[in-house]
């Protein structure tokens, strides 16, 4: 099962240098994107399971001057790419959230931040089983199982 590990950098310097160590340790440049910009992003990481909530605060965080990390991954990998991560400045999503909101930011409406069940895959062919896991607050990690229908 695909893992897709999200995280929220002060600065690009900080996301740059986490990537550089994902690589060294063995993940492959083509699993890992470096957001700097928001356009597509939240529907980009809508797409890959994570929340609309989520989504929304993510592209909202690299607006403000952060970046965002995605990297791809399988299970077993997980733990090694969430400490390489939490050791280069990731921000708490949540806590970003909190302060964005004081600031009166109010993120997406009652009716995106709600994803429902009747949503229809990013591609008709493919259902996604998504689980979203929240690591110590900071890094996300969502289970992203495709399943494609037997072809006759």
């Amino acid at each position: 099962m695909t893992k897709t590990v999200t995280s929220l950098f002060h600065s690009e310097h900080h996301a740059n240098e986490a990537a550089s160590r994902l690589k060294q340790a063995g993940i492959p440049a083509s699993a890992i994107d470096i957001w700097t910009t928001p356009h597509n992003l939240a529907p980009l990481l809508e797409d890959l399971g994570v929340s609309r909530s989520d989504a929304h605060a993510y592209a909202e965080g690299v607006i403000r001057g952060g970046t965002v990390v995605i990297v791809k991954c399988d299970a077993p990998e997980v733990g090694a790419v969430v400490g390489i991560l939490d050791q280069e400045g990731v921000l708490d999503l949540d806590e970003q959230q909190a302060a964005w909101r004081s600031e009166g930011w109010e993120g997406p409406g009652e009716q995106a931040a709600e994803r429902t069940e009747s949503s229809e895959p990013a591609h008709a062919d493919i259902e996604p089983d998504r689980t979203e896991v929240i690591v110590q607050g900071r890094i996300r990690v969502q289970s992203f199982r495709v399943e494609r229908p037997a072809r006759e």
